[in-house]
């Protein structure tokens, strides 16, 4: 029951964090401005066992700043929104679990991962076309 309540938690905070991304979506200029905020975060971050998903994470900041400046385009506006849904939930002070509880980082790290799975294939098209592999 309380995996169940949990879950209820994760999707009302996924929910709130899609309307804050068409608003980060509509305003480059903020969306940019989160972006650094989360990228300083990941940048004090000792991940670890977590390290895949922060390379991970990684990317899909990269991919983020590189649509929001406009370089890249190949990025679908749902994948868009998803995407920065999650990384507006990393900023959020509303967290499922309060960042400064043990275990804080928890709901955190299910978000990203939940992303990150979601989007596989947008960062594998985006890793390609950092390489020059490809041409958008």
């Amino acid at each position: 029951m309380q995996r169940a309540a949990k879950r209820t938690q994760m999707l009302q905070a996924l929910q709130r964090g899609l309307l804050r991304a068409e608003e980060l979506v509509r305003n480059p200029k903020e969306f940019l401005r989160v972006l650094e905020i989360v990228e300083r975060r990941l940048d004090r971050v000792q991940a670890g066992a977590l390290t895949p998903l922060k390379h991970d994470l990684q990317t899909l900041l990269r991919m983020l700043r590189a649509s929001g400046e406009g370089r890249y385009r190949d990025v679908s506006t749902k994948n868009l929104l998803l995407a920065a849904a999650g990384v507006a939930y990393l900023v959020s002070p509303l967290d499922v679990i309060p960042d400064f509880l043990p275990g804080g980082f928890a709901d955190d790290a299910a978000v990203v991962a939940f992303v990150v799975r979601k989007l596989r294939g947008e960062l594998a098209a985006f890793e390609r076309w950092e390489q020059g592999i490809i041409d958008v």
